[in-house]
């Protein structure tokens, strides 16, 4: 066993872009919900810190989804002013049938074919993050159509049929493979008939961060490798995901690969994050965490050996254990721990 020294909250920089959710999370009538009211608007951690936010408050917000960070290295190439690159992600809202609508443990049962399922997705994202309105409220157009007939989904409950149907068309459409290059991820099915298992590389990494110069010392990628798996049970469980590819230490990844993340444990889940959403999420506490660089494995295969879905998921399981299922009052007192 090893020990893990976790440092919880990061320290935004105060130039970091970033952009809350402008439907307020908070308990109504309560001072951390007048606050927010106060800063939701800002652009920056110096704007939120102005407007009454403590780096409390929105390390909070970026665990729970309810704050997003922006990449601020972009530049507008007319005027030169700073643009964030990576766009908020927008949660599928999928019409059940009224067959599952009067099923709600959402049973396996008689699973529809698929082409009846895909045809019933939703064609237009609305603006928002995790059901958060947004400040822009354009109608996006239609997404181009995916053949998703090669999915085997014999058995699944109603619900991980829709979701996983609606999450994979809209990663493997042009607008979403587009999305995907400007935001910096990439989604990719480990097995084609299995729209359960998806690997994700971790691209645009913060070029200012220890982990991005910790990659170019080693003379590797600028990416990290993560898979990530859905449960039956999702989206009203979370995926779980664990790092496949280099080896990394300290801040919130674990021996064996596992991710101290809040959204990612039972609790913390928000059953609208969308896949990207959550990708996004988890660059963002790479970017700005105590992430390093521990090892190279096998640069040709990409792979650590010791690096395996049954190591990560123990390592899963002591997390849940120590954050008591994903409760947001322990990650902040908490920081040793045993794998």
């Amino acid at each position: 066993s090893s020990t893990h020294d976790v440092t919880m909250p990061p320290k935004f920089l105060d130039g970091t872009a970033l952009a809350f959710c402008l439907e307020n999370p908070k308990r109504s009538s309560s001072k951390v919900y007048e606050r927010y009211e106060r800063y939701k608007h800002a652009k920056t951690v110096a704007e939120a810190l102005q407007l009454g936010a403590t780096r409390s408050d929105i390390t909070n917000d970026v665990k729970s989804g309810h704050c997003t960070l922006l990449d601020p290295h972009v530049r507008d190439p007319e005027t030169g002013e700073r643009l964030a690159k990576q766009q908020r992600i927008d949660p599928p809202k999928v019409e059940l049938p009224q067959s599952e609508q009067q099923n709600p443990s959402g049973d396996a049962a008689s699973v529809p074919n698929i082409a009846s399922v895909q045809s019933s997705v939703p064609n237009s994202e609305p603006n928002s993050v995790q059901g958060c309105q947004t400040e822009k409220n354009e109608k996006k157009p239609p997404l181009q159509e995916v053949d998703l007939s090669f999915a085997k989904l014999d058995g699944k409950p109603m619900k991980f049929v829709k979701r996983t149907m609606g999450e994979a068309r809209r990663l493997l459409s042009p607008e979403g493979l587009a999305e995907a290059e400007k935001s910096g991820y990439k989604f990719c099915l480990k097995d084609k008939e299995n729209l359960s298992k998806w690997l994700v590389q971790l691209k645009d990494l913060n070029p200012d961060g220890k982990l991005a110069a910790d990659l170019k010392k080693n003379n590797l990628d600028a990416q990290i490798d993560l898979e990530l798996i859905l449960p039956d049970a999702f989206p009203m469980e979370p995926p779980f995901a664990r790092v496949v590819y280099p080896q990394l230490r300290g801040g919130y990844v674990f021996e064996r690969g596992g991710i101290c993340f809040e959204p990612l444990t039972v609790k913390g889940w928000v059953p609208s994050m969308t896949l990207p959403a959550l990708a996004i999420a988890i660059k963002g506490i790479f970017d700005y965490g105590e992430v390093r660089v521990a090892g190279v494995g096998d640069k040709a295969t990409r792979t650590v050996k010791h690096y395996t879905e049954e190591g990560a998921r123990k390592d899963h399981s002591a997390i849940s254990a120590a954050h008591r299922g994903g409760e947001s009052s322990t990650y902040g007192s908490i920081r040793n721990y045993s794998s």
